[in-house]
């Protein structure tokens, strides 16, 4: 004989609370989804049926069937005796019932306290060691009399609700002009992005905004096996033991108003000679167009023959002075003073210290890394750099510009 679910005859004083329950979006989801099972169950739906419609296995819908028809009683009682207390009754039986086990015995001072340690450097508290593990906190709560005793997969729940990570690290970089001279690094921030966002408008009127910087060290390495390629169920796997073909360095330029990467210059060394050729061979592609360029302030984009080209390309005739002596070519401040001018044709503007997200070139250069150079096996520098150049080239098909969203660092006045 097939199994027959037993009936369920809700009260009528019990239906509306359930119903109410039923239609809820304040009440969790586990005590709406129990109150449409009891309810399906009285209009005659078997098991089957009612657990489709809710999304819950059969044994849990028989399970709550069945705690209904046995609590019944008690909720006819204390509709006679408490009408006001019902609906908390109701409430209470779609609940989880208590779990076994020891209850949390920890107090809000204790927690705060054991989060407090967990912030603290554990130099501070005598231990040799660079961060907290899990083991190594729950030693120090202790010691340190916040509690008695406590389990590490308790600390880390602790932590996991604090938001506290001590086994993380990032890595930042201190800009000593953004705290020595806040109002020159905010000129200099607001410079760029101004800059950036009028990039489109210069480059209708025949201008070009360029953004660059070199990429160095970029390494030959050949994989001495070959790769084994993507399975289902397997990533990809790439030998671990390399073989070394030399470096070279790239110096790149993002055209902003395009998103375009322009005339890469690939070379072994990266001195001030090789700026200024990668410079010059740039802008003999537009030679009396106007030219910005935003790089880092390094000294070879401040050199000498930077300074002497600028001032050839712009048909200036001024003295130009003696490098380390006087005039413009006095020092790496001059030098960079006289290229940032903003009436000449060809024009440097320089991100603050320590700033390399402000240069665009940089998020390029985070886009050819991790598509091409980070996996790829090249047997020569001859190849790597013919590589390179083929990426750049199926890049620019595509190439749109960055959307540059921030404005810059607000003015206090």
């Amino acid at each position: 004989m097939p199994f027959v679910a037993a009936p369920v005859i809700i009260p009528e004083v019990i239906r509306p609370i359930l119903s109410k329950f039923a239609k809820s979006r304040t009440f969790s989801a586990r005590q709406v989804q129990r109150a449409k099972i009891i309810l399906l169950a009285a209009d005659g739906l078997d098991n089957m049926q009612i657990s489709n419609q809710v999304g819950l296995g059969q044994d849990s819908v028989s399970k709550w069937r069945s705690r209904f028809i046995k609590r019944i009683p008690l909720l006819r009682e204390i509709a006679e005796k408490d009408p006001s207390g019902l609906e908390k009754a109701v409430s209470s039986f779609l609940n989880d019932s208590p779990r076994p086990g020891q209850p949390m015995h920890y107090t809000d001072e204790q927690i705060i306290k054991i989060l407090e340690t967990a912030c603290r450097n554990p130099e501070e508290l005598g231990y040799e060691a660079s961060h907290w593990s899990l083991n190594l906190l729950v030693d120090a709560v202790i010691k340190a009399g916040i509690v008695d005793s406590i389990s590490a997969k308790t600390v880390s729940r602790f932590l996991k609700y604090g938001g506290i990570h001590p086994h993380l690290v990032r890595y930042w970089l201190h800009s000593s002009e953004k705290v020595d001279s806040p109002e020159t690094f905010a000129e200099k921030v607001n410079e760029i992005c101004t800059v950036y966002h009028e990039a489109e408008a210069a480059c209708a009127a025949g201008g070009h905004t360029i953004s660059v910087d070199e990429m160095t060290g970029i390494q030959a390495l050949e994989h001495k096996y070959p790769d084994k390629p993507v399975i289902p169920g397997k990533a990809t796997r790439m030998e671990f033991e390399y073989i070394r073909h030399g470096t070279t360095s790239l110096i790149g330029f993002f055209d902003v108003a395009t998103g375009r990467v322009e005339s890469p210059y690939l070379n072994p060394t990266r001195t001030e000679e090789d700026f200024v050729d990668a410079i010059r061979a740039l802008v003999e592609t537009d030679p009396r167009a106007s030219w910005t360029f935003v790089c880092d302030g390094l000294n070879t984009h401040k050199s000498e023959s930077l300074v002497r080209f600028v001032a050839q390309q712009c048909g200036l005739t001024e003295d130009l002075g003696r490098k380390g002596k006087s005039g413009i070519l006095k020092n790496l401040e001059s030098r960079g003073e006289f290229l940032h001018r903003g009436d000449h044709r060809i024009r440097i503007v320089y991100t603050p210290k320590h700033c390399s997200w402000m240069n665009q070139i940089e998020i390029w250069f985070g886009i050819i890394n991790r598509r091409l150079l980070k996996r790829k096996s090249y047997k020569s520098i001859e190849e790597l750099k013919a590589s390179i150049l083929r990426f750049i080239e199926q890049y620019n098909l595509m190439a749109k510009p960055f959307k540059w969203t921030y404005k810059g660092v607000p003015l206090v006045v």
